[in-house]
């Protein structure tokens, strides 16, 4: 393993660059895989191969002060490829497994799950259909958090909050009663 920075090894071909990398940040990229983001091996391990080629063909568009620089963007690199496959397998499995009071598994699929209060139904769709704001004053405020303490999330101003509250919470009644 040489002990030039690996980002001014542009003279290797990018097999002889990405086995470089490789032994430098293998370990690392695999150990923070599996102890932060708690992935399977297989998994961890297609995110790294994913995240190296990435770098190797992509690195030449960049200058680096030094190797830190460089290990700072291919962990960026990492981190960014991480959190999108967060993404894309965030969703529910399809076939989900409860636990009725007794401890017994009831096998459940995911299409089938019904909210089991009508009520509670109504008031869900309800809450879809507004902004997020709007969602998010209701529901920290129906959990006792201040209206100082909303404005810095919903970017509205403080003294405005209880006035849009109020009229948000009529406006709810007034739909699921409608509703119902």
């Amino acid at each position: 393993m040489s002990t030039e920075g690996t980002y001014r090894q542009g003279q290797l071909d990018r097999n002889s660059f990405l086995a470089e990398i490789y032994n430098r940040y293998g370990r690392k990229l695999y150990s923070y895989a599996i102890c932060t983001w708690k992935l399977e091996e297989d998994d961890a391990w297609d995110m790294i191969y994913k995240t190296l080629e990435k770098v190797t063909d992509s690195y030449k568009n960049y200058t680096f002060e030094n190797e830190g620089k460089f290990a700072s963007f291919l962990f960026r690199v990492f981190i960014n490829n991480l959190r999108n496959q967060y993404r894309a397998h965030q969703k529910l499995p399809k076939n989900l497994v409860l636990n009725d009071n007794d401890g017994h598994e009831m096998p459940v699929n995911q299409e089938e799950i019904q909210p089991v209060n009508p009520k509670l139904a109504a008031l869900n769709e309800e809450l879809e259909k507004m902004e997020d704001w709007q969602r998010m004053l209701l529901l920290m405020r129906s959990e006792g958090w201040s209206y100082a303490d909303i404005s810095k999330y919903v970017s509205k101003p403080e003294n405005q909050l209880k006035v849009y509250y109020q009229r948000l919470k009529e406006q709810l009644s007034k739909k699921l009663h409608e509703r119902l």
